[in-house]
């Protein structure tokens, strides 16, 4: 290691032993969450170290500039997490079919009632009904165990059948009649259905 190396590294060492609990702290209640501040903390000194020569010399001028540094950090995070977001949204939006392709107004409501679902209980719901996966596969591909797949899957479907429920009943007091069935038809989740 060469004389300046050893300088720098001393350098960054006092800078975050100085500085590191006020970036922690400007970091933990400006991120997103733990994890994001987490990151931006790192982010932050390593910007810190590619560009040590930048940083002042003066203490209160470092801090300055590590909360700047921080800021952007933080800003640059959120617009990831938007893009990452939209993108998502984009996604889910085009391997949907489209409400108003949808061939009957039972399908609609089989969509819509998906919707209110969390992640979780759509992605095994969709990976058994749409995909044909048994619980076993679908254990491998969510990395647990086959009995708590088959759980999760029950659960699923009892949470998707009540918010199939609110839904055609809300439907129902919109519509002149009243929706026949009280279950839904999984079928209508399979890729022939929509």
């Amino acid at each position: 290691m060469t004389e300046r190396s050893i300088e720098n590294e001393q350098r960054l060492d006092a800078l975050f032993a100085e500085h590191g609990p006020d970036v922690v702290a400007y970091c933990g209640w400006r991120a997103a969450s733990t994890s994001d501040a987490q990151d931006a903390v790192s982010d932050v000194f390593l910007t810190a170290w590619r560009r040590l020569d930048d940083v002042p010399g003066d203490a209160i001028a470092a801090r300055v500039w590590l909360y700047a540094t921080a800021r952007r950090v933080i800003a640059n995070q959120r617009r990831s997490s938007r893009r990452r977001s939209a993108l998502q949204q984009r996604l889910l939006h085009e391997a949907r079919p489209a409400h108003d392709r949808l061939s009957t107004r039972e399908e609609a409501l089989v969509h819509e009632a998906l919707e209110l679902l969390g992640p979780r209980d759509r992605e095994v719901l969709l990976l058994s009904e749409w995909e044909g996966l048994s619980a076993a596969e679908i254990a491998s591909v969510q990395g647990c165990l086959t009995v708590t797949a088959r759980g999760r899957l029950h659960r699923a479907r009892r949470r998707f059948r009540a918010a199939f429920e609110d839904v055609r009943d809300r439907d129902a007091r919109g519509a002149a009649a009243p929706r026949p069935g009280g279950t839904p038809d999984y079928s209508l989740l399979r890729q022939g259905g929509s």
